[in-house]
């Protein structure tokens, strides 16, 4: 508070640049998803990332048919989810995503059900960009959320508009366990989030609450 204090004392724009980081930094812890956060939604619900079929025998296009819940996704489970902005962008490409294909097998062992990658963006695009990661979707799923529903209901969707993506969600992961979370985590070193995750999953198996 001294700090900005003193920056006032300079000038009503370097006070109220300041008061705006400050306001932009407490939204943004508000909007964490805390642990203990129940994710047994019936109502909300993801897309399993898919190609786009041009006819019946290949498959459903239809958001409903592609619709798995989050009850679904998450009850009975040990999952661990990263969500990145957007596919096919550079930090999500070639720092966020090559940690987890990298640990993918440790973390199954360590006791994870499922890896889901979360993004908010069509179901085809985050499937082409799986293709292109040659990522294997035995050992990580992708998941998408087309209108952001999932990232609004927990509060960590975020505008690009700077950078023309619109409106997606924060770099984040987290763990849940039987459809609750154990574990939440805005990323800013996305380079190192996958082991950072290993490692509280390890410590979340060792904790008698979680076992």
């Amino acid at each position: 508070m001294l700090f900005v204090n003193s920056l006032c004392k300079k000038g009503v724009k370097a006070c109220s640049l300041v008061y705006e980081f400050s306001l932009r930094q407490q939204i943004r812890s508000m909007s964490l998803i805390a642990p203990g956060t129940s994710m047994l939604s019936s109502v909300i619900h993801l897309e399993k990332a898919r190609p786009w079929y041009n006819n019946a025998s290949e498959g459903s296009n239809l958001a409903s048919d592609n619709a798995v819940r989050l009850t679904d996704l998450f009850k009975g489970k040990t999952v661990a989810l990263f969500g990145v902005p957007a596919p096919f962008t550079g930090t999500c490409t070639n720092e966020h995503y090559p940690g987890y294909k990298k640990l993918a097998d440790e973390l199954l062992d360590a006791g994870c059900d499922d890896i889901i990658c979360y993004s908010v963006s069509d179901p085809y695009a985050h499937h082409g960009w799986q293709l292109a990661l040659k990522n294997d979707p035995r050992k990580i799923q992708f998941f998408a959320d087309p209108e952001a529903t999932f990232a609004k209901a927990y509060g960590v969707d975020r505008v690009y508009d700077k950078v023309s993506l619109g409106t997606r969600s924060e770099r984040f992961s987290m763990i849940v366990v039987d459809g609750n979370v154990a574990y939440f985590k805005v990323v800013d070193n996305a380079a190192a989030d996958a082991e950072q995750l290993l490692e509280e999953l390890r410590e979340i198996k060792d904790n008698k609450e979680f076992a």
